[in-house]
């Protein structure tokens, strides 16, 4: 068994009720040329559990659509809130408790506070590092350096 996977549509229907699925795929379709709104959600939800283990400094799979496979079940969670009120339909006690539960952890691993499994095909490492997004502030040299000029070194 691999220790990432993709999720899919049927994962969906079979994480929650197929008929939820149905609906999403038919009427929460405003148009036709329109994406399936299940892969959407799908496609975000990955891309948001794949940048946490970025951030958290993990590696991940060289395939976009692959999370570990331990987090299948926050990812279903995720999916289902996301989806859910393209259809008017409230999420209940219990969908809303499981998608915070999936976004705590997420948080944990994107702290580095949980390790997620290795990849089964790990990305390049220059392609896996991700910017802090810290700017850093470079002040103009000046003449000769002064002591103050080395404090905190």
């Amino acid at each position: 068994m691999s220790r990432w996977i993709a999720i899919t549509v049927a994962d969906v229907a079979s994480y929650q009720a197929g008929a939820l699925v149905k609906a999403l795929e038919t009427r929460a379709k405003y148009e036709q040329a329109q994406e399936n709104p299940v892969e959407v959600a799908i496609e975000r939800v990955v891309g948001r559990i794949r940048s946490d283990i970025k951030s958290g400094g993990f590696a991940v799979d060289v395939l976009e659509t692959k999370i570990p496979a331990e987090l299948s079940a926050e990812a279903l969670a995720l999916v289902v809130e996301f989806a859910k009120p393209r259809l008017m339909l409230k999420l209940s006690d219990d969908e809303r408790a499981m998608a915070n539960a999936a976004r705590s952890r997420l948080d944990k691993i994107a702290e580095g506070k949980i390790k997620p499994s290795m990849p089964d095909n790990p990305e390049p490492a220059e392609n896996s590092a991700q910017s802090s997004g810290v700017a850093q502030i470079v002040r103009p040299a000046r003449g000769v350096p002064q002591r103050s000029d080395y404090n905190g070194l």
